[in-house]
């Protein structure tokens, strides 16, 4: 891999200072949208890198999201509340999705539920909703099984809103859908 220093001993020959550089930026994406990134996921985003690095279009609409110390960084609201929205254009892997999965640290999560967008000008469908028991938490994070219904609609976007027991800041690593 290459790092920094790589990049200021290759900069003193132009031919390697390109590549290398590329290399750099390639190795610190914050998040990576990608087929199966999480075990037994359709489609993923896997947060982490450098704190210089963006969100790939996600963003609170509630509490905030920051990037910071190489993670991705929830704190909720006064209400205890978070709420994330996805970037446009999804891909069809989250349309036919079973489950989605929240890699979120610590403890204290007491409700996710998680809506989705046909169009820009439509209202948020409620996809799946889970509290208490129904949060089952694996390896990956907590997995919320979607609700009975349609499939293979589109998905314009996804709505995630988060309640939490305190407003203590926790490290988002993962969202995908299974």
């Amino acid at each position: 891999m290459h790092t920094m220093k790589n990049l200021d001993t290759t900069m003193k020959t132009p031919f390697l200072a390109l590549p290398t550089f590329f290399a750099c930026v390639l190795a610190t994406a914050v998040l990576v949208a990608a087929p199966a990134a999480a075990s037994g996921a359709a489609y993923s985003w896997t947060f982490g890198g450098t704190p210089s690095a963006t969100a790939e279009g996600w963003i609170a609409e509630r509490g905030t999201l920051t990037l910071a110390n190489g993670e991705a960084r929830l704190r909720p609201d006064a209400n205890r509340r978070i709420v994330l929205v996805s970037p446009a254009a999804l891909p069809e892997a989250v349309r036919d999705a079973e489950a989605f999965v929240l890699g979120v640290s610590g403890t204290g999560l007491q409700r996710v539920r998680i809506q989705g967008r046909r169009d820009a000008r439509g209202g948020w469908i409620t996809l799946a909703d889970a509290s208490g028991t129904a949060l089952a938490e694996t390896a990956d994070g907590y997995v919320v099984k979607r609700k009975p219904g349609a499939r293979g609609a589109p998905i314009e976007r996804l709505r995630i809103e988060l309640t939490f027991r305190t407003t203590n800041p926790r490290a988002l690593q993962l969202i995908a859908t299974r």
